[in-house]
């Protein structure tokens, strides 16, 4: 039984943090002038949250610095 509490917690913890990394995300799309899809929106806010739940990584850098890239260009209108 407490493993189920756990979890539950643990899934609204990460509910909360979505719901506020998804926030930020759109804010952060609109300041760069990008026009996103909802399913793209929705990737941009798992790498959002993953900054938040994970350390900052070579690897998670990397995917940050090409998401700003990629909103650059789509803000661009080149994609």
């Amino acid at each position: 039984m407490q493993t189920e509490t756990t979890i539950e917690f643990y899934s609204r913890d990460i509910q909360i943090l979505r719901q506020s990394q998804s926030k930020m995300a759109l804010e952060y799309v609109n300041h760069v002038g990008a026009k996103v899809t909802f399913a793209e929106l929705q990737r941009i806010t798992d790498i959002f949250v993953e900054c938040c739940l994970r350390p900052q990584d070579d690897e998670l850098k990397e995917r940050v610095k090409k998401l700003d890239n990629w909103l650059k260009s789509k803000s661009e209108g080149n994609e």
